[in-house]
Protein backbone atom coordinates (compact mmCIF):
# COMPACT_ATOMS: atom_id res chain seq x y z
CA UNK A 1 0.00 0.00 0.00
CA UNK A 2 1.52 3.36 -1.00
CA UNK A 3 2.22 5.93 1.69
CA UNK A 4 0.26 9.15 1.92
CA UNK A 5 1.88 12.54 1.44
CA UNK A 6 1.62 13.12 5.22
CA UNK A 7 3.50 9.88 5.91
CA UNK A 8 6.20 10.85 3.41
CA UNK A 9 6.57 14.29 5.03
CA UNK A 10 6.78 12.74 8.49
CA UNK A 11 9.35 10.18 7.30
CA UNK A 12 11.50 13.02 5.94
CA UNK A 13 11.07 14.98 9.18
CA UNK A 14 11.97 11.90 11.23
CA UNK A 15 15.10 11.17 9.17
CA UNK A 16 16.21 14.80 9.40
CA UNK A 17 15.54 15.32 13.13
CA UNK A 18 16.27 11.93 14.73
CA UNK A 19 20.02 12.29 15.39
CA UNK A 20 19.78 15.90 16.62
CA UNK A 21 16.92 15.09 18.99
CA UNK A 22 18.63 11.95 20.28
CA UNK A 23 21.88 13.83 20.88
CA UNK A 24 19.98 16.51 22.82
CA UNK A 25 18.24 13.88 24.94
CA UNK A 26 21.61 12.23 25.56
CA UNK A 27 23.08 15.51 26.78
CA UNK A 28 20.12 15.95 29.12
CA UNK A 29 19.93 12.37 30.43
CA UNK A 30 23.46 11.01 30.21
CA UNK A 31 22.12 7.67 29.03
CA UNK A 32 22.13 6.39 25.45
CA UNK A 33 19.25 4.01 26.09
CA UNK A 34 17.14 6.61 27.87
CA UNK A 35 17.88 9.14 25.12
CA UNK A 36 16.69 6.66 22.48
CA UNK A 37 13.52 5.84 24.44
CA UNK A 38 12.62 9.47 25.10
CA UNK A 39 13.37 10.49 21.51
CA UNK A 40 11.14 7.70 20.23
CA UNK A 41 8.38 8.82 22.59
CA UNK A 42 8.69 12.45 21.48
CA UNK A 43 8.59 11.46 17.82
CA UNK A 44 5.62 9.18 18.43
CA UNK A 45 3.78 12.14 19.95
CA UNK A 46 4.81 14.23 16.94
CA UNK A 47 3.33 11.58 14.63
CA UNK A 48 0.09 11.50 16.62
CA UNK A 49 -0.24 15.28 16.17
CA UNK A 50 1.40 15.47 12.74
CA UNK A 51 -1.65 16.88 10.94
CA UNK A 52 -1.44 19.91 13.23
CA UNK A 53 2.30 20.36 13.87
CA UNK A 54 3.30 19.77 10.24
CA UNK A 55 1.72 23.15 9.56
CA UNK A 56 3.88 24.89 12.19
CA UNK A 57 6.89 26.94 11.15
CA UNK A 58 9.10 24.67 13.27
CA UNK A 59 7.75 21.13 13.85
CA UNK A 60 11.15 20.15 15.25
CA UNK A 61 10.84 22.92 17.85
CA UNK A 62 7.51 21.45 18.98
CA UNK A 63 9.06 17.97 19.15
CA UNK A 64 12.14 19.31 20.95
CA UNK A 65 9.89 20.95 23.56
CA UNK A 66 8.08 17.63 24.11
CA UNK A 67 11.42 15.81 24.32
CA UNK A 68 12.82 18.26 26.85
CA UNK A 69 9.68 17.91 28.98
CA UNK A 70 10.07 14.13 28.86
CA UNK A 71 13.71 14.48 29.92
CA UNK A 72 12.75 16.72 32.83
CA UNK A 73 10.12 14.19 33.94
CA UNK A 74 12.78 11.52 33.73
CA UNK A 75 15.16 13.60 35.89
CA UNK A 76 12.52 13.90 38.56
CA UNK A 77 11.99 10.13 38.59
CA UNK A 78 15.66 9.29 38.82
CA UNK A 79 17.00 12.28 40.72
CA UNK A 80 18.51 10.10 43.43
CA UNK A 81 19.69 7.22 41.23
CA UNK A 82 23.08 6.90 39.66
CA UNK A 83 23.08 7.20 35.92
CA UNK A 84 25.66 5.24 33.97
CA UNK A 85 27.26 7.43 31.33
CA UNK A 86 28.07 5.75 28.08
CA UNK A 87 29.68 7.10 24.99
CA UNK A 88 27.83 6.21 21.84
CA UNK A 89 29.54 5.64 18.51
CA UNK A 90 26.46 6.95 16.69
CA UNK A 91 26.29 10.17 18.73
CA UNK A 92 29.33 12.44 18.62
CA UNK A 93 29.58 13.56 22.26
CA UNK A 94 32.86 14.64 23.95
CA UNK A 95 34.39 12.34 26.60
CA UNK A 96 33.54 14.81 29.39
CA UNK A 97 29.86 14.63 28.49
CA UNK A 98 28.89 12.61 31.57
CA UNK A 99 30.09 15.29 33.92
CA UNK A 100 28.39 18.04 31.92
CA UNK A 101 25.11 16.10 31.81
CA UNK A 102 25.32 15.47 35.55
CA UNK A 103 25.98 19.16 36.22
CA UNK A 104 23.10 20.21 33.95
CA UNK A 105 20.73 17.92 35.87
CA UNK A 106 21.29 20.12 38.92
CA UNK A 107 19.75 23.09 37.06
CA UNK A 108 16.04 23.91 37.08
CA UNK A 109 14.54 22.38 33.91
CA UNK A 110 13.88 25.60 32.01
CA UNK A 111 17.41 26.88 32.72
CA UNK A 112 18.95 23.62 31.52
CA UNK A 113 16.83 23.86 28.40
CA UNK A 114 17.91 27.45 27.74
CA UNK A 115 21.57 26.46 28.16
CA UNK A 116 21.21 23.49 25.83
CA UNK A 117 19.39 25.50 23.17
CA UNK A 118 21.87 28.38 23.26
CA UNK A 119 25.23 26.80 24.00
CA UNK A 120 24.49 23.31 22.71
CA UNK A 121 22.46 24.04 19.59
CA UNK A 122 23.79 27.49 18.81
CA UNK A 123 20.43 29.25 18.92
CA UNK A 124 20.55 33.01 19.50
CA UNK A 125 19.25 34.55 22.72
CA UNK A 126 16.27 35.87 20.75
CA UNK A 127 15.53 32.40 19.32
CA UNK A 128 15.75 30.80 22.77
CA UNK A 129 13.48 33.50 24.21
CA UNK A 130 10.98 32.86 21.43
CA UNK A 131 11.00 29.11 21.93
CA UNK A 132 10.71 29.37 25.72
CA UNK A 133 8.27 32.31 25.51
CA UNK A 134 10.19 34.51 27.94
CA UNK A 135 11.92 37.90 27.59
CA UNK A 136 15.47 37.97 26.23
CA UNK A 137 16.73 39.43 29.52
CA UNK A 138 15.41 36.37 31.35
CA UNK A 139 17.28 34.08 28.97
CA UNK A 140 20.50 36.06 29.48
CA UNK A 141 20.09 35.81 33.25
CA UNK A 142 19.41 32.06 33.08
CA UNK A 143 22.43 31.50 30.81
CA UNK A 144 24.73 33.44 33.12
CA UNK A 145 23.48 31.66 36.24
CA UNK A 146 23.47 28.22 34.58
CA UNK A 147 27.00 28.55 33.22
CA UNK A 148 28.22 29.56 36.66
CA UNK A 149 26.54 26.56 38.30
CA UNK A 150 27.81 24.09 35.70
CA UNK A 151 31.34 25.53 35.79
CA UNK A 152 31.40 25.38 39.60
CA UNK A 153 30.28 21.76 39.60
CA UNK A 154 32.83 20.79 36.93
CA UNK A 155 35.57 22.60 38.86
CA UNK A 156 34.68 20.65 42.01
CA UNK A 157 34.76 17.39 40.05
CA UNK A 158 38.20 18.30 38.66
CA UNK A 159 39.49 18.93 42.19
CA UNK A 160 37.88 15.82 43.68
CA UNK A 161 36.61 13.21 41.18
CA UNK A 162 34.87 11.31 44.01
CA UNK A 163 32.66 14.34 44.76
CA UNK A 164 29.16 13.78 43.40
Amino acid sequence: MPQSEDEDRFDAFFADAWKRLQAQAYVLTGSKEQAQDLTQEALLRAWKHWAKISEYDDPEGWTRRVLHNLCIQSWKKSQRSTVKHQRSASIDIPDHHGEIAQAMRTLPGVQARALLLHDGLGMTVAEVAGELRVPEGTVKSWLSRSRRIVADRLERLDRDPTWR
